[in-house]
């Protein structure tokens, strides 16, 4: 092998792992997950709701610590709202989930916290409104309710329900009367949690994959 291909080889291989493990450690500062997982109580007794979400903070966005930063390049990956029933199983871990609902990842970000260069809470308008007509619709309305997910309170979450299922979830809060429209939130609101994402198994295949490759060219060179 000429040195000129050789060190083309080598050149190749070391922009591959950095981008890796570039690409990893943005992951980890930027990428988070929330979860909440309460009953719901008060119109819907038997109804259990977790909501999760998985979001990317620019790195920007976590250079100063404080509550209600803006974070306009905040963005949302996915969204996701599952009932279950409460009365059956309690433990949101351990339930059958009844019906899943995949939000729209389109709202707006009111402001973030941040301690310590990390992120510990944000708060969001309402995203898109669902409504259950499958295997929850019994438990949560028979179809009649429209529910509304929002964060708010740094590392809280209410689902909003609104009939009929047009209307503007804004009537619940704070309880403005709407008229024939019946609008509330869930008995407490949801406390959850924060944290920063862990890389995907798959992440770690590749850099390994990437050292393996640098230490195989090493091995190359002290023999050539």
């Amino acid at each position: 092998m000429s040195v000129k291909r050789f060190k083309s080889i080598v050149a190749g291989a070391a922009v591959a792992v950095a981008t890796l493990f570039g690409a990893a450690g943005s992951a980890q500062a930027a990428v988070y997950t929330g979860s909440w997982d309460p009953t719901y109580g008060g119109i819907f007794p038997d109804l259990g709701w977790k909501a999760s979400a998985i979001f990317d903070v620019p790195a920007a966005c976590l250079g100063t610590d404080g509550t209600n930063l803006a974070c306009p390049g905040l963005t949302f990956q996915s969204v996701s709202v599952d009932f279950y029933n409460a009365t059956v199983d309690a433990n949101p871990d351990t339930s059958p989930i009844l019906e899943s609902f995949t939000l729209s990842n389109s709202v707006i970000v009111n402001g973030i916290s941040v301690s310590g260069g990390v992120l510990t809470g944000l708060d969001t308008g309402f995203f898109q409104a669902f409504i259950p007509t499958g295997a929850a619709a019994s438990i949560a309305g028979a179809g009649q309710y429209a529910f509304s997910l929002v964060l708010f309170g740094g590392t809280q979450a209410q689902l909003i329900y609104a009939k009929p299922t047009g209307t503007s979830p804004t009537c619940a809060n704070p309880f403005t009367p709407v008229a024939g429209a019946s609008c509330g939130v869930s008995a407490v609101a949801a406390a959850g949690t924060i944290t920063p994402a862990v890389p995907e198994p798959g992440t770690y295949a590749l850099m390994l994959a990437g050292l393996g490759a640098m230490g195989f060219i090493a091995r190359r060179r002290r023999t050539a």
